[in-house]
């Protein structure tokens, strides 16, 4: 079962790794920047833009794209970047146009919609299969969104403890209005920064931190309150769309769109994760579910 969701993920990554290669090559042609004809306002996004296309080798990009678009994944994992890949055209005339729907705050309700499915959906699957999340568990959901809670607070069960912690005031909201909706009394959403401090009442088992790490300017502070909430012994899963040092081949186009999100700061790393935990002192081994998520048991024998 497990090898199945593996595969689907993987697979899904790779399918919208290869439509933002097409996309991205139309969009070169449809605003003459692929051969230089033409300058934009936002002169920073159009100069990252020209500087990929002078490196880009299309011909082998082009045809590994064609072969793996061939590949049956879920369609609407794709919402979220054919958002991105229309905001690209705007970005060109100002990095803050209204047209530019990706916020988390301002563009929450768009959010909420691609949260419940696609890849975010894909990876709470693999959650719930491989045990990271189950039945009696207390867990901790750094940067939870608005549709997580209400999926994890179902797993942990009236004995386990599930609480989220959002900055984004309007998808907390809605997170925890789901809760109640569902009388889920086990699950718990505040609206706070996870970079800065935060204090715990209990230990939890279990820290998950989905998407964020890339939205974040201090991941060590993040990756201290995950170690903090465990004290010190416990299973962190980190969730990330790429980790940089693992698919490098993909980090520049990813991070042009990526960028369009407000918050976003860049990909991470497995190296500065790694690095992290060893300078908090903390003995930890690691296992990677697939490219995109990782799983790291600190801690213990």
């Amino acid at each position: 079962m497990i090898q199945k969701g593996k595969a689907t993920l993987e697979a899904t990554m790779e399918f919208i790794h290869s439509y933002l290669v097409l996309k991205s090559y139309y969009f070169g042609i449809k605003t003459g920047l692929f051969r230089r004809e033409a300058s934009y306002p936002n002169k920073e996004y159009c100069d990252r833009w020209l500087g990929f296309f002078e490196k880009a080798d299309y011909d082998a990009l082009l045809n590994q794209a064609f072969d793996k678009m061939r590949m049956d994944v879920d369609r609407t994992s794709l919402d979220l970047f054919d958002c991105m890949e229309r905001s690209s055209y705007f970005a060109l005339v100002h990095p803050n146009h209204p047209n530019i729907t990706l916020g988390f705050i301002k563009d929450a309700d768009l959010w909420d919609l691609w949260l419940k499915g696609g890849v975010f959906e894909l990876c709470r699957e693999i959650v719930a299969e491989k045990g990271v999340v189950e039945k009696g568990l207390r867990v901790l959901d750094l940067g939870c969104g608005s549709v997580s809670p209400l999926y994890y607070s179902k797993l942990v069960g009236n004995s386990g403890v599930y609480a989220g912690v959002e900055l984004s005031a309007p998808l907390a909201k809605l997170a925890s209005f789901r809760l109640r909706e569902n009388f889920l009394d086990q699950g718990s959403v505040r609206q706070e920064d996870a970079e800065k401090r935060l204090y715990f009442k209990r230990k939890y088992d279990v820290v998950l931190i989905s998407f964020l790490l890339e939205n974040v300017s201090n991941r060590k502070a993040v990756l201290r309150n995950a170690l903090e909430a465990l004290e010190y012994e416990g299973r962190i899963l980190i969730s990330s769309f790429l980790f940089s040092d693992l698919e490098p081949d993909k980090r520049d186009l990813f991070e042009l769109y990526f960028s369009l999100i407000p918050s976003f700061k860049g990909f991470p790393s497995l190296s500065e994760i790694f690095e992290t935990l060893e300078f908090a002192g903390v003995s930890f081994r690691y296992n990677l579910l697939n490219n995109n998520m990782l799983e790291i048991e600190i801690g213990g024998e």
